[in-house]
């Protein structure tokens, strides 16, 4: 089918929001697996501690997406997109200053409100510059980037903190922050906002994603167990390099978003959807049932297949139900269900391997747990969704 100039993807503008994407992202990733180092090296912490500092960021990052995303609403989404990718570059240079783990708490705290913040509004940005009819691929691809960095990112903060230089490693984070706002500044942002927008909790919430966001949540609470014990887990089966399971499960990510994202704006989502579903279910099984290196680094590649095709489809769905004015509390709203399903997730996950006597367990129930979010998908968001018009 012939496409119109409107229709293009690829866009000057796009793209440098993919690299905007990729960077801050990056910096994220940067410090994410060297932090329960920096705990226990420097600031002599426990494991409890190390526990804890993993989770908080994602406390004021749930707090900060509906407001952020009202003020995209409200004001437009470039001054909130560059004021916190600013906030988040400059608060990574406190970390070296943290002289014990209640301070570094603190700075985690707050260091949540702007990657909170700035990544909602990046999602609403991509979400203003694809093209309507193209959304589910341009969406699928600005997904990838995040993807993308996770695949790199902790690999090469390795190579930078060498043997504990922390101060090297927060400067780079800070300077590859920085590089993500030069990238962002560049970026043309379509004239989406309301200034009538008042503020209030209706405001800040969309209730017509609300069924979206509670099928993410259940997508997350798995999710989070993928994140939080998959390379404790491949430990428990013997996997030599258990980080080849992000590598695997990205290398998923990539093979699979441009004929989904294609697929879903020419089929709509039920099919995409349903079949991601199906293979995270199998990715389950195979980490539950195949308790070998073979079956772990098979259900990398197989969840980031079923990763890839049902989050960012979920994600396109909620920006086309509601008007361009909308957009960002759409995104806040689902975001911010899908950081709470990750906050409690490792917890609840955590209890019950204990109890279980094995992460085996964790991830048995992670395929019985998608029973729900399909039913949701199927019975309660398909029949009621439609793209909106304005």
């Amino acid at each position: 089918m012939p496409t119109s100039p409107h229709d293009e993807l690829w866009s000057r503008d796009f793209l440098l929001l993919l690299g905007s994407t990729l960077l801050i992202w990056g910096s994220f990733y940067f410090i994410l697996p060297t932090l329960p180092l920096y705990v226990v090296q420097r600031l002599h912490g426990n494991p409890a501690q190390v526990g804890l500092l993993s989770g908080v960021l994602g406390v004021t990052a749930v707090i900060a997406r509906p407001l952020s995303g009202w003020a995209a609403d409200r004001w437009g989404r470039r001054p909130v997109q560059l004021l916190f990718l600013l906030l988040f570059a400059l608060i990574v240079l406190t970390y070296n200053l943290a002289t014990s783990v209640s301070l570094l708490v603190l700075i985690r705290l707050l260091h949540g409100i702007p990657f909170g913040a700035a990544t909602t509004a990046g999602m609403t940005v991509a979400a203003d510059l694809v093209p309507a009819s193209r959304r589910g691929e341009g969406i699928g691809y600005y997904a990838l980037a995040q993807t993308l960095s996770m695949a790199v990112g902790p690999a090469l903060a390795f190579t930078i903190l060498g043997k504990g230089q922390f101060p090297r490693l927060f400067l780079a984070t800070s300077l590859v922050a920085f590089a993500s706002l030069v990238l962002a500044w560049a970026i043309r942002h379509p004239p989406v906002r309301n200034a009538k927008a008042s503020f209030s909790w209706q405001s800040m919430i969309e209730m017509r994603v609300g069924w979206l966001a509670l099928t993410a949540l259940f997508i997350a609470l798995g999710y989070s167990g993928i994140v939080s014990f998959i390379t404790l887990y491949g430990e428990e089966l013997g996997v030599v390099n258990a980080g080849l399971f992000f590598t695997l499960y990205a290398l998923g990510m990539a093979l699979i978003r441009p004929g989904a994202g294609r697929m879903f704006d020419r089929q709509g989502p039920a099919p995409v959807v349903g079949g991601g579903m199906a293979l995270l279910f199998l990715a389950y099984l195979i980490l539950a049932l195949w308790r070998t290196a073979a079956g772990f680094l098979c259900a990398g590649l197989v969840y980031g297949l079923g990763y890839g095709a049902v989050v960012p489809s979920l994600q396109a769905m909620a920006v086309n139900v509601v008007p361009a004015v909308r957009r960002g509390a759409a995104n806040a709203t689902v975001f911010s269900v899908f950081d709470i399903g990750m906050t409690v997730g490792p917890y609840l996950l955590g209890l019950l391997a204990q109890a279980m006597g094995g992460y085996a367990a964790v991830y048995l129930v992670g395929a019985v747990l998608l029973a729900l979010p399909t039913l949701v998908f199927f019975l309660r968001v398909m029949p009621g969704y439609g793209v909106s018009e304005e």
